[in-house]
């Protein structure tokens, strides 16, 4: 005789029994000294044995067990084979007089019919921007384990871009989330100029020669448009010279790459000016005009991503003061492109979805 105290899945190699060694199981009700209800099973030895019929074993379940048990047969059967047809009280997933969901009992009226939930959600506009909320937060994660786990980034890089620079990793990121640009870079709303793709041919329609494609081209939303144009580095590029003695005492050189970066950008907008004009009209799916839509290239705002501010700390974990003086007067003094590092922009877009994700419980209240 026992009393079931929990359920838990079973590890042992188990085969189904014989119908011939079957027994009878009786069911009682019974109370404990407390005062609770208990279902008492008690099974009766094979109708094959020779001694007169007698209890061998007996289970007691309390209220708690008998529903996890409820939990398992339906899991197992089915609400089909059990011939039932249980429709979910509000109270099971949200308890009288409480708001917080019981994600247990959520979770397995889920796997029951998860169509359902489906279709609710696809029809409640506030669960479709949760939804949407809750991807963006799980792609800044992603963006973050990037940058800070280099043996991920290298298995993503060799696994998706074997035959490419690692560069490939970051582009194919945000060409995924191009989000990120419109929300981070800015303090106007950035969005990407094709629906389909970051990456474009900015100076004519050939790509023959150098300097004519853009890691990143946006622009900015409103009545006037304007073309906004991101050179897209790595997050493992140096800011500075990585030499052991600064060029003159106190100031560091910029970086080859973010020299060269520097250098690129400018050259892909003077290009696109220079063959574009001032403003660019839109066209239609048939390559036609659409009246009145321009996007304007009036000096066109440039982004450069490249690096990581932690490059910029010493040896024992603190920041070099003269590091970070030499790289923040060199990109302030810049007029175009503005420089932004990856943990900057990964720091934006964080900022954002917290943001974003605490506006929501508050409208939740």
């Amino acid at each position: 005789m026992a009393r079931v105290l929990r359920l838990t899945p079973g590890q042992q190699r188990i085969e189904a029994h014989d119908l011939d060694k079957g027994v009878d199981c009786e069911h009682k009700k019974v109370t404990d000294d407390g005062g609770d209800t208990l279902l008492h099973l008690s099974t009766f030895g094979s109708k094959n044995r020779e001694s007169h019929r007698k209890s061998s074993q007996s289970l007691q379940f309390d209220a708690g067990i008998a529903a996890e048990l409820v939990d398992i047969l339906r899991d197992t059967f089915g609400d089909d084979a059990l011939q039932l047809n249980l429709q979910p009280r509000l109270d099971v997933a949200f308890p009288a007089g409480g708001t917080t969901a019981d994600v247990r009992s959520l979770a397995h009226l889920y796997r029951r019919n998860p169509e359902v939930f489906r279709a609710l959600i696809s029809s409640d506009d506030a669960a479709a921007d949760v939804v949407a909320l809750a991807n963006r937060r799980k792609q800044v994660e992603t963006f973050r384990r990037l940058m800070t786990d280099d043996y991920y980034f290298d298995a993503v890089w060799k696994t998706n871009f074997p035959n490419q620079g690692c560069e490939a990793v970051w582009q194919d990121f945000f060409e995924r989330n191009p989000w990120i640009f419109g929300v981070s870079l800015s303090g106007q709303l950035l969005t990407s100029w094709s629906p389909d793709k970051l990456e474009q041919v900015v100076a004519g329609h050939s790509i023959a020669s150098v300097g004519k494609r853009t890691d990143a081209l946006l622009r900015t939303s409103g009545r006037i448009q304007s073309m906004v144009f991101a050179e897209i580095k790595t997050h493992r590029k140096e800011l500075l010279e990585p030499v052991r003695e600064p060029y003159r005492s106190g100031c560091w050189a910029p970086s080859f790459e973010l020299s060269g970066g520097v250098v690129q950008i400018q050259g892909t907008v003077h290009r696109a000016v220079t063959q574009i004009g001032e403003r660019l009209n839109d066209t239609a799916a048939d390559g036609s005009d659409i009246p009145g839509k321009f996007t304007y290239l009036l000096r066109p705002r440039s982004y450069l991503v490249i690096g990581n501010l932690a490059t910029l700390y010493g040896e024992s974990g603190g920041e070099n003061q003269d590091k970070v003086r030499s790289f923040e007067l060199y990109r302030r003094e810049l007029v175009q492109p503005e420089v932004v590092t990856f943990d900057e922009l990964l720091a934006r877009a964080e900022w954002t979805i917290e943001s974003a994700m605490t506006d929501s419980e508050a409208d939740s209240r």
